[in-house]
């Protein structure tokens, strides 16, 4: 029998009183569960705990062979205090919910990941302010786990940041996908904080929005599968 702690990615209406549910574990990565979503029933599942970035345990008995799994229970594990309820936090938890989802779709069991995801949405609900640069400092933090990381070993002043290579460079690349030497100078900042210092950099909404900009085409360049995200719109106009 698994028990674990575990974020839920998406869900998917399977039928009338079914859903099928993606959820990253502790212990065994994504799993996709079918569960019942109905209001009634000992084993139906409340539709808000199904809800992308909601935290659970889950309990069930591995079926070998099997793409569903039927959960045991599937209950609240940290009730959110903000998260969903504050416009700005849950323009960032939508956006967020959406990559990773196509982010964690085969991840394997990576307990520093999950810890990373898990608190760092803890403190997004918690916090009462300078959260406004949460989402990029997220992502940066969160190509380590990836295996895309930035390498800042050759920063210098006047390098070039060539987004495919993740690396600095001091000759314009023979492709389209670089950054200029003011925007270069930005990702070893961002790497070096963490979200409780993040604050300490300051950008307006403009710059925000092409740090967004930026972080979003890095993650295409080097997760091919990932599709337009139709959050991103939402949290552009909430952050303007």
């Amino acid at each position: 029998m698994n028990r674990t702690r575990g974020i839920v990615l998406r869900s998917l209406r399977y039928s009338d009183t079914q859903a099928i549910v993606s959820i990253f574990t502790e212990t065994s990565g994504t799993v996709d569960f079918i569960v019942r979503r109905s209001t009634k029933g000992r084993t139906a599942v409340r539709a808000s705990i199904l809800a992308p970035l909601t935290l659970v345990e889950a309990v069930w008995e591995p079926r070998l062979n099997v793409t569903l799994q039927k959960p045991r229970e599937l209950n609240l594990c940290h009730p959110w205090r903000s998260l969903p309820f504050q416009p700005s936090k849950a323009a960032i938890a939508m956006f967020l919910g959406e990559l990773l989802s196509h982010a964690l779709r085969s991840e394997q069991a990576n307990p520093p990941l999950f810890d990373f995801v898990f608190n760092s949405l803890e403190w997004l609900d918690e916090s009462e302010e300078h959260f406004a640069n949460f989402h990029i400092v997220f992502l940066m933090k969160l190509t380590r786990f990836l295996g895309f990381m930035p390498n800042i070993d050759y920063w210098h002043e006047g390098a070039l940041f060539d987004l495919e290579s993740a690396t600095f460079v001091d000759t314009v690349p023979s492709h389209p996908y670089y950054l200029e030497t003011n925007e270069s100078a930005l990702v070893p900042k961002f790497l070096r904080m963490n979200i409780r210092s993040m604050q300490s950099v300051g950008l307006n909404g403009a710059m925000r929005r092409r740090a967004l900009e930026i972080v979003v085409l890095f993650y295409r360049l080097h997760i091919p599968e990932l599709p337009e995200l139709k959050s991103l719109a939402v949290l552009r106009d909430v952050f303007s």
